[in-house]
């Protein structure tokens, strides 16, 4: 089991090609405050100065009112450079041993934040995102920085740590980054169980439902009254709703002549995402602002999760399935008896 965790703990949350390329206001939406970034490799080329192209994010984040630091295992001499570029407003702290997490603790406590609040960036999936997801961090990997102009053993060392992190994936870490993906932010029920409201006051402005077995039972091709009710009332505070099944699109086009201001999409091929990343798109709502509602986690929650939306598990209202779902539901027990619940965050802002 310590093994399992290990390499659990080393698959990352989110992956980017760059420091400049991760989503910061998404990050800040989501109620994180704290910044950790690693340094060589990750916002400067092993054993070099600070790469000046990642002082602008470094800024920015400073100027958003982000908590910012940055948390190396190098030496302090490493670092020394960024006293001069950022002042006070930088926290550098060296020596760090990562993935142990003694010292990250006591960095965490030096600025006056919680785990659950923080994202640490870096390049190492063996040192920077093993470290973080043990404190129950948010994880974003970045490719290792590398230079052209640099010398070739440089170049070499940040080939073979994204080869590491291919060879670590596509053996066993696939199976952990599945196990994320089929995680939902919340379980609940029913749809009737779900708090609309406090999900409205925490800034979402889609739900986007799942038909068979989460607002009517396998195969129902009309909207009783209780669950019409309950979308007229979501829609009434102010949120949007749509629905989108991998249900034949003949059946689903009865039920949206019946919504007359909810869309409905059959065949949707959950999990894949097409469909709600265009209507996303068409709506100009932003995954993060999006919930998804179902009661099944290999299509409904891994679509939710790929998407980037707040996914909710609702128990299948009938038993009346598909002869594959039904077998599906046997690993699904697997997964809810050994699941992990996703790294807390606080209510969206608005």
């Amino acid at each position: 089991m310590r093994i399992l965790d290990i390499l659990d703990s080393a698959v990352p949350n989110d992956k980017a090609e760059n420091v400049r390329e991760v989503d910061y206001e998404r990050l800040q939406k989501l109620g994180y405050n704290t910044i950790l970034f690693d340094y060589d490799n990750t916002i400067a080329v092993w054993r070099e100065p600070f790469d000046m192209r990642n002082k602008p994010v470094i800024d920015n984040l400073i100027s958003a009112g982000m908590k910012v630091g940055v948390v190396t295992n190098g030496p302090q001499s490493r670092v020394k450079n960024l006293k001069d570029l950022f002042g006070d407003e930088l926290k550098v702290y060296h020596s760090m041993r990562k993935p142990g997490t003694k010292e990250l603790r006591k960095v965490l406590s030096d600025m006056k934040s919680r785990p659950e609040k923080t994202v640490i960036i870096g390049d190492l999936f063996f040192t920077d995102i093993i470290a973080g997801n043990r404190m129950g961090m948010y994880s974003i990997l970045v490719a290792p920085l590398v230079d052209i102009s640099q010398k070739w053993y440089k170049r070499l060392l940040g080939k073979i740590t994204i080869a590491a992190y291919l060879v670590f994936f596509f053996t066993v870490g696939w199976v952990f980054r599945l196990g994320r993906l089929t995680t939902p932010h919340l379980f609940a029920d029913s749809v009737m169980d779900i708090d609309f409201d406090s999900l409205k006051d925490s800034g979402h402005r889609l739900v986007i439902f799942d038909f068979d077995n989460t607002l009517e039972s396998w195969g129902a091709s009309a909207v009783s009254k209780e669950k019409r009710l309950l979308l007229n009332r979501v829609e009434r505070l102010g949120l949007k709703v749509l629905l989108i099944s991998n249900g034949k699109a003949d059946r689903l086009g009865k039920i949206d002549d019946e919504l007359d201001t909810i869309k409905v999409i059959g065949r949707a091929r959950k999990p894949l995402t097409f469909k709600s990343k265009r209507v996303l798109k068409d709506y100009g709502i932003p995954p993060y602002k999006t919930v998804v509602v179902g009661d099944q986690l290999f299509t409904d929650i891994i679509m939710g999760n790929l998407l980037g939306a707040y996914t909710v598990k609702v128990e299948p209202i009938s038993e009346k399935e598909f002869f594959w779902t039904k077998l599906v539901r046997r690993v699904e027990g697997l997964l809810l008896s050994k699941m992990r619940k996703h790294p807390e965050v606080e209510a969206l802002d608005k």
